[in-house]
């Protein structure tokens, strides 16, 4: 089978995070724009719950509180992505705290399907910011994120999204040993102001005790332009407008999260031996049919990747083109780019060994990686 998936198009992969109650506005939108594929998966956003303390006793009581969200995905021309974008702000009104965040990565997709045609005016104004960065976090154990997203609230940096994957590789190798280690993985998404990345990335690091063994795994991606979700804490609020609320509106005035950067000096962390970081590694993202991801994660391996962390997905618009399939699965491998291409080339070569019309392979270059070595 002689497939289309060796050539390579440049691209740009919208996610939005949207309320459960918002996704079929979400949903319509995407297809009118002319979305031909839309991969949607389950997914709970965490905000800080302030209560005041019983029996009229001075102060606040703070509590995580996890609330169910959808997140959608599509991948659209680069020269759309901005309208994508600002469509949806304005259908979904995603300027207004509390409704959902969307954000564009520029990528490089092989598949057999070309990038759709865009029905949407030319974007003359975004109201989306440049400067953000994605912090990717990948916990080893179920309830492992509850520091990182504690921390990142307390610091004021975003609302974390929480999605749950399998850990597929490594743990396969360890014979009986693997019982000890448990498949499912807690994901992390972190959207921060480019200017903090580091120094939030360094405060996850050592709050949530990752510069331990079996702490997790943490790496930025870069952000093309994104809507952030400025509402961090929920509950009895005592001025007419939240902080959150307020620095939201002064990047709007200042057009940017520039002015609000708080991590100046981070030279002495640079020379701590925990928070060392690798800079050149590439993420490497697979969207399969279902029950085949296995497969291509075993052939990922063989070509020098440590393993895979994968999840289950759906398809929203199972078109003809796909089969009318709507299920999937998904895998992101983070591996250093002196092997990316040989990775990338080994699942190529599997989606024509399985047979796999439905194959996509998404290549985003990714920084300040950071696992617990010893």
């Amino acid at each position: 089978m002689n497939n289309e998936v060796n050539t390579s198009t440049k691209v740009t992969r919208i996610t939005c995070a949207v309320h459960p109650e918002l996704g079929a506005q979400v949903a319509e939108c995407l297809i009118t724009l002319g979305a031909h594929t839309v991969l949607v998966e389950n997914a709970r956003s965490v905000r800080q719950r302030i209560r005041p303390r019983a029996w009229g006793l001075p102060g606040q009581h703070v509590e995580l509180e996890n609330s169910p969200i959808e997140l959608f995905r599509t991948t659209v021309p680069r020269d759309s992505a901005l309208q994508v974008i600002e469509t949806l702000t304005q259908t979904l009104e995603l300027q207004t705290p509390g409704r959902g965040c969307v954000y564009a990565q520029d990528i490089i997709e092989y598949s057999q399907l070309e990038p759709p045609i865009i029905q949407a005016d030319p974007c003359q104004e975004t109201t989306a910011f440049r400067d953000y960065t994605l912090i990717n976090g990948i916990l080893s154990k179920v309830g492992g994120g509850e520091r990182v997203t504690e921390t990142a609230l307390r610091l004021g940096a975003c609302v974390p999204i929480v999605t749950r994957g399998f850990g597929t590789g490594l743990r396969d190798q360890l014979g009986l040993l693997r019982i000890t280690i448990p498949p499912e993985k807690e994901m992390i998404q972190l959207m921060v102001p480019s200017q903090d990345a580091a120094g939030i990335q360094r405060l996850l690091i050592e709050n949530a005790r990752m510069d331990r063994s079996g702490g997790g795994f943490l790496y930025q991606t870069p952000i093309a332009a994104g809507i952030v979700d400025p509402l961090l804490r929920i509950g009895q609020q005592e001025h007419a407008a939240s902080m959150e609320q307020l620095i939201a509106a002064m990047d709007e005035i200042k057009k940017g999260t520039g002015w609000r950067k708080r991590f100046a000096d981070l030279e002495e962390q640079k020379r701590d031996a925990r928070f060392i970081t690798r800079r050149r590694y590439a993420e490497v993202t697979l969207v399969c049919s279902e029950g085949k991801a296995d497969d291509f994660v075993l052939a990922a391996m063989d070509a020098g990747a440590g393993g895979a962390t994968t999840e289950r997905v759906r398809c929203l618009s199972a078109s003809d083109l796909e089969g009318g399939i709507g299920a999937r699965e998904r895998g992101i491998i983070c591996v250093p780019t002196s092997i990316s291409d040989r990775v990338v080339q080994v699942l190529r070569d599997m989606s024509d060994v399985l047979e796999d019309p439905l194959c996509r392979i998404q290549v985003l270059d990714s920084f300040s990686v950071f696992f617990h070595q010893r």
